[in-house]
């Protein structure tokens, strides 16, 4: 009887596992205070998507770009893992990109991860990312202005495969304005809490994926600081936030770690 049990639970969680959860897709909301925030940013709602792993334009890419228009932010953020290292149908992933930009140019703006690193076809990604106006911050800052205020929007190349350059990032940036960095992985938190940087999106660990008790620590893929598995740290006044991420990677199953959308509010304090 214990036998029967226990395979009637692993047949259920591989039916939940490979098709219920991957595609409920959740949206996590965050508001978020700042002392240095502008007041002209009063209010100002980002939406952080991390880790699509682009395969094909199918019902959960058609999904994400469905919430999109219904949470209309005033910029979306990419942290990294656009494509997967598979990824081989660029003209579905043209589609994916047209339909992701329309009406939002200069407000899309986003970092690579490891698996454009692994894809052969790196380049015709970034082509693409061109064509539709999603600028890319390869170890470099944007200054985001309206109404003569501004802040430090700073991008990192992959901290994960060691592309990573947060003293060229922040070249010229002022040390007491408000500043958002983009990156990867989580690994980066232990350079940028000392940067007096205020907020710092990353994605890369899926939410361990497959996320079970004592099972999740030896997956998760990090080189160290496996505490920042998801959701919000705060450290030396510094905010991390872990996105769990859109798509998987290696097997198409998470269990526990749902898939993510985060919409971020940001607010005067």
């Amino acid at each position: 009887m214990t036998f029967f049990i226990l395979l009637f639970f692993l047949i259920l969680s591989g039916v939940w596992g490979f098709f219920i959860e991957p595609n409920c897709i959740k949206v996590e909301k965050l508001f978020l205070k700042a002392k240095n925030l502008p007041l002209s940013f009063q209010g100002l709602k980002i939406l952080h998507l991390s880790d699509i792993h682009f395969k094909k334009f199918d019902r959960k890419e058609k999904k994400v770009l469905e919430i999109l228009n219904r949470l209309n932010p005033d910029f979306i953020f990419i942290t990294g893992d656009i494509i997967d290292e598979k990824t081989r149908d660029f003209e579905s992933c043209r589609k994916f990109l047209e339909e992701l930009s329309r009406n939002r140019q200069g407000k899309i703006y986003g970092v690579y991860g490891n698996h454009e690193h692994r894809n052969k076809r790196f380049g015709t990604l970034a082509d693409l990312l061109r064509e539709n106006k999603i600028e890319i911050l390869d170890n470099e800052s944007k200054k985001i202005e309206k109404n003569g205020e501004f802040f430090y929007l700073i991008g990192v190349n992959d901290p994960y495969s060691g592309h990573d350059d947060i003293e060229k990032a922040m070249e010229g940036v002022e040390n007491n304005s408000f500043k958002i960095l983009l990156a990867h992985s989580p690994e980066i938190f232990r350079k940028a809490k000392d940067k007096n940087i205020n907020l710092v999106l990353v994605g890369h660990t899926h939410g361990a994926q497959v996320n079970l008790p004592f099972l999740s620590y030896f997956i998760l893929p990090l080189k160290y600081d496996k505490k920042y598995k998801r959701g919000l740290f705060l450290e030396k006044s510094t905010y991390l936030y872990v996105n769990r991420g859109i798509g998987e990677t290696f097997l198409p199953i998470r269990l526990n770690a749902f898939p993510e959308i985060t919409l971020i509010e940001l607010k005067h304090d």
